[in-house]
């Protein structure tokens, strides 16, 4: 599909299309039932490079920024997109839950969404809301068989102080054994993690 094939250009590899009535029984998702389809766009650690070559990480938010500009201009026509780093009506779209409901992942006993293939190495940025025939929506069985590190690791995460307490974070998705393959480089997690490059 040519927007599919747009997005990943852009670095938007995941693309997944969904039921919007499969999740709209969700609490924080009831705002989506304005159409049938729902795409939920997302990242692994291909966007890193087109990023940095195409945006302008001079201004504050630079990936924000790119995010919008790029997914604005493919939005289908009558179609709505919401970000995840926004707030609608006061409150953020919740998109764990969502991808969950949407069969893109299994949510993780550390409540990170887990999908089949990038593991814990990948970020939702919008859902668009369209016109079309959807797909079947399935669930996604646990991609993952935790030996208990994670769940040791937020502990200590939650428990972290000091300007380095994002590492204590970056160990939970670590400890994760999903999709290693996919992890990000380091500037990219410094990034994620501090918003400096």
């Amino acid at each position: 599909m040519r927007v599919d094939q747009a997005l990943a250009d852009a670095g938007f590899a995941i693309v997944h299309r969904f039921a919007v009535d499969a999740v709209v029984h969700e609490p924080g998702l009831e705002r989506l039932a304005s159409a049938p389809l729902g795409i939920l766009i997302g990242n692994t650690r291909t966007l890193w490079p087109r990023f940095l070559e195409r945006a302008d990480t001079a201004i504050a938010n630079p990936l924000d920024t790119y995010t919008e500009q790029t997914i604005d201009r493919l939005v289908p026509a009558g179609g709505r997109c919401y970000y995840s780093h926004r707030r609608y009506d006061g409150s953020f779209v919740p998109f764990q839950r969502l991808a969950v409901a949407a069969g893109l992942g299994a949510l993780s006993p550390t409540q990170l969404v887990i999908h089949p293939t990038y593991g814990a190495w990948f970020a939702l940025r919008a859902v668009v809301v369209c016109g079309g025939t959807p797909p079947e929506t399935l669930p996604v069985e646990r991609a993952c068989r935790c030996d208990g590190s994670c769940q040791d690791a937020l502990t200590r995460a939650i428990t972290a102080t000091g300007p380095d307490n994002w590492r204590a974070w970056l160990a939970v998705r670590d400890a994760c054994t999903a999709g290693r393959d996919w992890r990000y480089d380091e500037d990219q997690i410094r990034y994620h993690y501090t918003k400096t490059f």
